[in-house]
């Protein structure tokens, strides 16, 4: 790659775009949501419970129905992420994370269809939304 004069000017159009973005109001959002959310001590025990849970159930997973308590061990780790889904601070910060990605996501094939319209896009998320799709996959055309 060549450090030219260029690519130091993209370089700080970036720099520019970061910055504008850390001040949009979705990335306020989010960054709230997140601090509220690890603040929560009853968030914060959700985690810890589902967290052990899950360890819990994989330390026996691969031996299937053969395992002791296999059943009980996944019933109680999916009824403890069921607990953390409905948890208010950790939806909201679910909801304001899907809300960054997309603006992400849009401006990543804001950027990409300049080049081409037929430049893909890994947008990364099954819930991306795009203009049109490329056969199904997790690629976007713009």
């Amino acid at each position: 790659m060549i450090y030219d004069e260029a690519f130091f000017e993209i370089e700080d159009q970036i720099d520019s775009l970061v910055t504008v973005i850390k001040a949009s109001e979705t990335c306020r959002n989010y960054q709230i949501a997140k601090q509220t959310m690890h603040q929560d001590p009853v968030a914060q025990e959700l985690m810890r419970t589902f967290s052990e849970k899950k360890l819990d159930f994989e330390r026996i997973e691969a031996y299937g129905a053969y395992a002791p308590d296999f059943k009980e061990k996944k019933r109680a780790m999916r009824t403890a992420k069921r607990q953390l889904d409905l948890n208010e601070q950790v939806s909201e910060y679910r909801w304001s994370e899907t809300q960054l990605q997309r603006l992400l996501d849009e401006l990543t094939v804001a950027i990409s269809t300049c080049f081409s319209p037929t430049v893909k896009v890994d947008a990364g998320s099954p819930f991306f939304q795009s203009k049109s799709s490329c056969g199904g996959n997790c690629h976007a055309r713009g």
